[in-house]
């Protein structure tokens, strides 16, 4: 506010400054010098009042959400969950191929039932049911490890 005030009041008063030939006086000449001296507002204001301010939002918003929350829900998170699948997926392998078809059957038999009968199933249930049940059964699996 008071850089603004300051900027405007020099912006009118030069023009006119140069017609009154303001600074040839003593008390002018004072005036100008006073202003005209570093009085280190700016490094009060910088130490004081800007860099708690610097301080608190790097706290915040860079350490607490951009290094906590969105990394844990974001590229971590995603990261941590594909790892602890496949160490669990890894734990089933037990190096015998029938089991491996049966696998692949217990995956395949769901998937081609619920593609070739959602037409007819769709009327009965609802998705968003369908998307809670599944997070609920991986969250349940998660915290029962």
């Amino acid at each position: 506010m008071f850089s603004t005030s300051g900027a405007s009041l020099a912006y009118n008063v030069n023009p006119v400054a140069d017609q009154f030939q303001l600074l040839t006086s003593t008390f002018c000449n004072r005036l100008y010098c006073f202003f005209n001296k570093r009085w280190f507002f700016d490094q009060v204001l910088n130490d004081f009042l800007l860099r708690a301010f610097l301080r608190f939002g790097y706290s915040v918003s860079f350490a607490a959400l951009d290094k906590g929350a969105i990394e844990i829900l974001g590229p971590y998170g995603v990261s941590y969950t594909f790892r602890g699948l496949a160490e669990r997926i890894s734990q089933l392998q037990s190096g015998f191929v029938y089991h491996y078809a049966f696998a692949m059957l217990l995956g395949s038999t769901p998937f081609v039932t619920f593609s070739r009968m959602w037409d007819s199933l769709s009327s009965w249930v609802d998705s968003r049911s369908c998307f809670i049940l599944i997070v609920t059964s991986l969250s349940i699996n998660k915290s029962s490890k």
